[in-house]
């Protein structure tokens, strides 16, 4: 595997821009990569978080707000055929199922939910909706460096604290995703946190702000264990000699090398990112292996009966009123057409 600095090479060589200074290279790849995430679901970016409901959350609107973490970006649609249907479910407590029986959300728009019947009531939710407040840019109030020392919950010589208070949240290399900040030491920009890291890591890529909330539909019983997939933002590289987290390097190189020409007004940068789209196009065909599994269409659970949306949901009732009702009313039997033709 290339690190990021041997990409950067590589791709100002294809170039032909060896001005260019290896920073402004990361920069540009660092611009790719996040750009990767805004626009595909792909697995290697796909996070777990886990939470549990809280009915003295119960409101006239539902049940929330739930705290999501900072680099949430939506619901993941990479968790397999089923996509962003089955990537939101809690566990439910019945005698059958000791352990619990997984119930799945179906993902809806907030405006949906606002819509619904507002009437306090609690029982099993069914519905999933997310308010992103506003773009990731204007939830960030901080990005910088820190060192991880492992298993503990501390963020050790920080570039900046500038902005920073306690609650609010963090994520990035090495941090659970959940992870608020409990106490600040401005003397020694050490900073802790609400858990431990999960490794020693220098110099490690985080970002501090307010993260984006989630509600459910209808209000819980109960304070049942919630799991979410969901995909992130992936932190930006800060070390040269770092092994990006997309592995196609071909495609990176190639639209690294797209960028640069558009920036010396070389006229190849059509051709280099015609290239990189196609590369890419190749790896989405096998992103997660997909060939060992089936697929399948996804359909809204509400309307569409499946084991994973719920057994007790039933497909839409399309025949009881509407045009076919008034067909059947206007049209002649079958036996009033036999006596007409016999007569």
């Amino acid at each position: 595997m290339l690190t990021a600095f041997e990409l950067v090479e590589e791709a100002v060589y294809r170039a032909k821009v060896p001005g260019y200074s290896p920073t402004f290279g990361l920069r540009n790849l660092n611009a790719i990569l996040s750009d990767i995430c805004q626009h595909h679901d792909f697995a290697l970016a796909r996070g777990v978080y886990n939470f549990n409901f809280d009915p003295e959350l119960a409101t006239l609107f539902g049940s929330g707000p739930y705290t999501l973490p900072l680099d949430y970006l939506r619901t993941s649609g990479s968790s397999g055929a089923t996509g962003a249907s089955g990537s939101a479910w809690y566990l439910y407590p019945t005698p059958a199922f000791p352990s619990g029986q997984p119930i799945y959300m179906t993902p809806i728009d907030i405006a949906e939910f606002d819509g619904y019947p507002q009437f306090p009531s609690q029982s099993t939710p069914e519905l999933w909706a997310t308010d992103m407040g506003g773009p990731l840019t204007q939830r960030i109030i901080l990005s910088t460096t820190g060192d991880l020392t492992g298993s503990s919950p501390t963020i050790a010589n920080c570039a900046s604290i500038t902005g920073l208070k306690v609650g609010i949240a963090v994520a990035g290399e090495g941090i659970v995703p959940g992870t608020t900040v409990v106490a600040i030491d401005p003397a020694t920009g050490l900073v802790t946190l609400s858990q431990n890291t999960t490794g020693a890591i220098s110099a490690a890529s985080v970002f501090f702000g307010v993260p984006p909330v989630a509600y459910v539909y209808p209000p819980p019983l109960g304070t049942y264990p919630v799991t979410v997939r969901y995909q992130r933002q992936m932190p930006p590289i800060v070390n040269h000699l770092s092994v990006p987290w997309f592995p196609d390097e071909g495609y990176l190189i190639t639209e690294l090398a797209s960028r640069l020409c558009e920036i010396s007004d070389d006229q190849r940068a059509l051709s280099f990112h015609t290239l990189a789209d196609t590369r890419i196009r190749k790896y989405l065909q096998k992103d997660g292996d997909k060939q060992n599994r089936s697929q399948a269409i996804q359909l809204d659970a509400r309307n569409f009966a499946s084991a994973r949306g719920g057994g007790y949901r039933r497909a839409r009732n399309t025949k009881v009123a509407g045009w076919a009702v008034a067909a059947c009313a206007i049209l002649p039997s079958f036996a009033q057409v036999i006596a007409g033709v016999v007569s």
